[in-house]
C-alpha cells in the first residue's frame, strides 16, 4: 500500500540531541520532542530519543539515572508500553515490602468492597502510580456507581487549571488539559466523568508547600462552596498518605484539617509488587482483607488497599457497557524495518474540532511487519493513524463502530 503523505504531524527538526552530548533534563528533552501541544503531539519521538540516550544517562550518576528512568516510564506509558514502564520502576530500586508467604491472600472483589465503603462517605481519595493506567481504569469503571451514590465532584491531580473552563465547554480533553491527560486511559476517564455529569476540578499546586496548597485548592473548589457535596479525588502516590508520623503532612492530612472530614483513602500502589500480589488472583482488582497484611508496616497508612491486576486490553478501556471489539490490520509496507511507530486512535468529531485531540487508544508497533490490533471502542466514528518518529502519518483508516 502506498504511504500517505504526512498528516497533521510535528516535524522533529531542531528537537534532536546528539547522542554524544552530556545528558540534559530527560523530562525537558522528551517534552520538546513531543511538541508544543497546540497541534498533534509526536508520541513516538520522546520514547525513541530517551531509549537512544540510555547509556549516557546510566553513566551520569544515580540522580540523573533515576530522573531518566522516571521520564522514560512516563512517555512509554503514553504509547501503551506499560510493561516496559513497570520494568523502569523496578530498576529504580524501590524498597520492597516484607513478603507474605503461604496460602493465597483473603481478598474481596474491589468494586463491591469499595462501593460498600463509599456509600457512607463524603470524601473519597484514590491514589495511583502515574505510569500504570490500571489505577485510573479502576476509578473509571466505578464512576457510574459513584455518581448514583451522589458524588458530583471529581478532582484530578492530572488536570491543568488553565484549561478547566475550556474543558467543560468542549466536553472532551485535549493535550492542553494536563500532562497526564495525554495518556489515553486518563483522557477516557475525563470523557466518562463529563458524560456522567461530574464537575471536574483541577487542584494541583507546583509550589514549595505543594501538599498544603493542593488541599487548599481542592477544599476551596468543592466543600467550601458546597459543604454537603460528595467529592472524589484521584491523586498520585503518597499524596493520600494518612500516616501521622511522617516528616511532612500529606495533601490528605491537610485536607482533613481544612474540612473537618476524615476521608476514605484507597491505596492502589503499595501492594503492586510480586512478593505480595502473586498471592492474589492473576486478573481483576481486589481489596485485601487478610489478617497477615499489616498496613502499619506499609509505606503509607490508608483505609483500603487494592491489588490491581486489571488488564488494559481486557475490554474495559471505557466504563460504559456498550462496547465493541474490532480488529484493525496495518499493512507491513506502511512500517519500514528498523523504524519506530505508534498507532493513535482518535474520535473523529474531536479530531475535526481541535488541532490537539488526545487519542482514545495508543499502541507501540513492531516495525516492518503486518500488525493486527484489537481495539475495544464505544459505538461511534474514529480515525486510526500510524505515526512515525518524525510526526508523520504513514497510514490512516476511518472506523465506524456500530451498536
Amino acid at each position: 500500500m502506498k504511504r500517505l503523505a504526512a498528516c497533521l504531524g510535528l516535524a522533529s527538526t531542531g528537537l534532536l540531541l546528539a547522542l554524544t552530548a552530556p545528558p540534559t533534563n530527560p523530562f525537558l528533552l522528551a517534552s520538546q520532542a513531543m511538541g508544543d501541544l497546540k497541534g498533534r503531539a509526536n508520541y513516538v519521538l520522546p520514547v525513541v530519543r530517551l531509549r537512544q540516550l540510555r547509556v549516557s544517562y546510566a553513566a551520569a550518576g544515580p540522580a540523573e539515572w533515576g530522573n531518566y528512568l522516571q521520564a522514560l516510564s512516563n512517555y512509554e506509558t503514553l504509547v501503551g508500553e506499560t510493561d516496559s514502564a513497570a520494568y523502569r520502576w523496578q530498576q529504580l530500586g524501590v524498597p520492597p515490602l516484607a513478603p507474605i508467604t503461604g496460602t493465597p491472600l483473603v481478598v474481596q472483589p474491589a468494586a463491591s468492597a469499595i462501593l460498600a465503603r463509599t456509600s457512607t462517605q463524603q470524601m473519597v481519595l484514590f491514589n495511583e502510580a502515574h505510569t500504570q493506567p490500571k489505577g485510573r481504569q479502576l476509578v473509571s469503571s466505578l464512576l457510574p456507581a459513584l455518581y448514583r451514590q451522589g458524588f458530583r465532584y471529581l478532582a484530578l491531580e492530572a488536570l491543568a487549571a488553565e484549561d478547566t473552563a475550556h474543558l467543560r465547554q468542549r466536553g472532551f480533553p485535549t493535550l492542553a488539559s494536563g500532562y497526564y491527560v495525554a495518556e489515553p486511559h486518563m483522557a477516557n476517564l475525563v470523557r466518562e466523568a463529563q458524560k456522567l455529569g461530574f464537575r471536574l476540578v483541577a487542584y494541583d499546586a507546583m509550589s514549595s508547600s505543594r501538599e498544603h496548597d493542593q488541599a487548599r485548592n481542592l477544599w476551596t473548589a468543592t466543600l467550601q462552596r458546597q459543604p454537603r457535596a460528595r467529592v472524589l479525588v484521584l491523586a498520585g502516590h503518597a499524596h493520600i498518605n494518612e500516616r501521622p508520623d511522617t516528616e511532612f503532612k500529606s495533601m490528605a492530612q491537610w485536607l482533613r484539617e481544612l474540612s473537618g472530614i476524615d476521608p476514605l483513602t484507597i491505596n492502589q500502589t503499595d501492594l503492586d509488587q510480586a512478593a505480595i500480589s502473586q498471592l492474589a488472583p492473576a486478573t481483576g482488582a481486589w481489596v485485601v482483607s487478610d489478617a497477615r497484611w499489616q498496613p502499619q508496616k506499609a509505606p503509607m497508612l490508608n483505609d483500603v488497599y487494592v491489588i490491581n491486576h486489571l488488564s488494559l486490553r481486557d475490554g474495559k478501556a471505557f466504563a460504559a457497557a456498550s462496547q465493541t471489539i474490532s480488529r484493525l490490520t496495518i499493512p507491513a509496507d506502511s512500517l519500514a524495518p528498523g523504524a519506530a511507530y505508534a498507532l493513535l486512535v482518535y474520535r473523529q468529531a474531536e479530531a475535526q474540532a481541535v488541532p490537539n485531540p488526545v487519542p482514545v487508544a495508543t499502541q507501540w508497533l513492531p516495525a516492518g511487519v503486518s500488525t493486527s490490533i484489537q481495539l475495544t471502542l464505544q459505538p461511534g466514528r474514529y480515525v486510526a493513524e500510524v505515526h512515525d518518529e518524525h510526526g508523520k502519518c504513514c497510514w490512516r483508516q476511518q472506523l465506524v463502530i456500530k451498536q
